[in-house]
């Protein structure tokens, strides 16, 4: 679980860093980023499900994952929707990682390190899903807040990636 959390973490503050430093705060912008984020997330998930094989748990953050980053990828077969997805796509995506890693924190219990760090992860993903639902955004301040949740996103799960889990 931890080279998970490590592998979430570069691909968080990488694509974070790159929003960051990127000129153009756009939808075509924020849309590859998801995408690459998505897919990602997804693979390196199902990876650790069949090489641990203990982590089946994690079915339906691999499934999510992977859904958004395709979903995004689609836009760009017509770029004319990517203003009206992005919004609602990110909204997606934030409150339904919430939702899936609020179930995981409860599972693995409040007490224990990695059932606060899914807490903590869900509050983050509730945030960004709320933020992008409700607030009225344009362009440059959606692809910046995105850029932000994935930075501090990165961070956080690098910090739990190089605490030691108890066994």
């Amino acid at each position: 679980m931890q080279i998970l959390f490590g592998l979430r973490a570069t691909i968080s503050f990488g694509l974070g860093v790159f929003i960051t430093f990127s000129q153009a705060h756009t939808f075509v912008v924020g849309t590859a980023v998801m995408t690459g984020f998505g897919l990602a997330v997804g693979l390196i998930s199902l990876a650790c499900i069949f090489i641990t094989k203990n982590q089946n748990q994690l079915i339906p953050l691999t499934l999510i994952a992977t859904l958004i980053g395709l979903l995004s990828a689609g836009t760009f077969l017509n770029p004319d929707i990517q203003p009206l997805v992005f919004l609602p796509l990110v909204a997606l995506f934030g409150l339904s990682f919430a939702a899936f890693e609020g179930y995981l924190a409860k599972r693995e219990g409040f007490r224990i390190g990695i059932g606060r760090d899914f807490a903590v992860s869900a509050g983050f993903n509730l945030v960004l899903g709320l933020l992008f639902l409700i607030a009225p955004l344009d362009e440059v301040s959606a692809v910046g807040f995105l850029g932000a949740y994935l930075a501090i996103s990165g961070v956080f799960w690098g910090i739990a990636a190089a605490t030691p889990q108890p066994k």
